[in-house]
């Protein structure tokens, strides 16, 4: 049985408020709603508004009664015993690992200090794409098979300035295209290659590969969008912090780790990854830039 995401919600609500059943009765002050012979309370409630800041009524409200949704259902799990089931077991078992698990993560990793403003005002400096000289840009795409785009191609795409020219070198090659508009702003486009579109003038074009298809950018037009160091400020912070984040979690599991007895009784790939091979110039075979791609087709 495949447990889906509201079920197993409901399971393991039944399975962790179980042991509170033995606890003393709540105050009339605590009690928001009654389900049969089950009770809502403010700590409930509290605690799910804890991720809705500035919660309004209407929203209190609304939460409210999907807790009392989620109780009719978690006594209906009692109901027809569904926490007996080996794979409920199992799914709660592992819901519980996974909330014990980034409990602790929070606990030892912790949050990283604020990034000085040094730091900020050199990655501001380092990005101009994205700040000081940040455009939005207005893109005629053309998409081909990969298997179509060749040197030939490529060479008579150089002096095609503008879509009909496009079309013409396509047609004359005998090529299938799809063609689109496409706007982006800076920051939708492919990160390791945005200074690449920063120096583009009107007319040109970038060939990008996304699997089996070629991705024609033509820049049609281009509007200036700069943001103030000002504005940045709060942006690069959060960035910054959540790369450091991400590199104190990576040095402090690794500790851990060495500081465990770790033993793999079966192994299903070799501990070090192959490293892959560089991707060729133009290649969106990078995860950026397949992010950045979306939507362009």
């Amino acid at each position: 049985m495949k447990l889906k995401p509201l079920i197993l919600s409901v399971l393991i609500a039944s399975a962790l408020t179980a042991c509170g059943d033995k606890e003393e009765k709540k105050s009339p002050s605590q009690v928001l709603a009654k389900v049969n012979d089950s009770e809502i309370t403010v700590h409930q409630l509290n605690f799910v508004l804890g991720q809705i800041p500035n919660a309004q009524p209407e929203q209190k409200q609304q939460v409210l009664d999907q807790l009392v949704d989620q109780e009719l259902l978690v006594q209906k799990a009692a109901e027809l015993k569904l926490d007996r089931e080996p794979n409920v077991l199992q799914a709660i078992e592992n819901a519980k690992r996974q909330i014990l698990a980034q409990a602790a993560a929070e606990r030892v990793i912790g949050k990283p200090a604020d990034p000085a403003k040094t730091a900020v005002d050199e990655f501001y400096a380092k990005n101009p794409a994205l700040f000081a000289e940040r455009k939005n840009y207005e893109f005629i795409t053309f998409v081909i098979e990969k298997s179509a785009y060749n040197d030939a191609l490529a060479n008579a795409l150089n002096t095609a300035t503008t879509p009909a020219l496009v079309k013409s070198a396509l047609d004359g090659a005998q090529i299938k295209y799809s063609t689109s508009d496409a706007a982006r702003t800076a920051e939708q486009l492919p990160m390791p290659m945005l200074p690449k579109f920063a120096a583009m003038n009107i007319g040109d074009i970038m060939a990008l590969q996304e699997g089996d298809k070629m991705i024609l950018l033509q820049l049609k037009a281009t509007q200036p969008a700069t943001i103030s160091p000002h504005d940045a400020e709060p942006l690069i912070k959060r960035y910054l912090s959540n790369n450091e984040a991400q590199t104190q979690a990576q040095a402090k599991m690794k500790a851990l780790r060495e500081a465990a007895k770790v033993e793999y009784l079966q192994r299903f790939a070799s501990e070090v990854a192959v490293a892959k091979p560089a991707p060729q110039a133009g290649s969106a075979t990078d995860e950026s830039l397949k992010a950045g791609l979306k939507g362009l087709k």
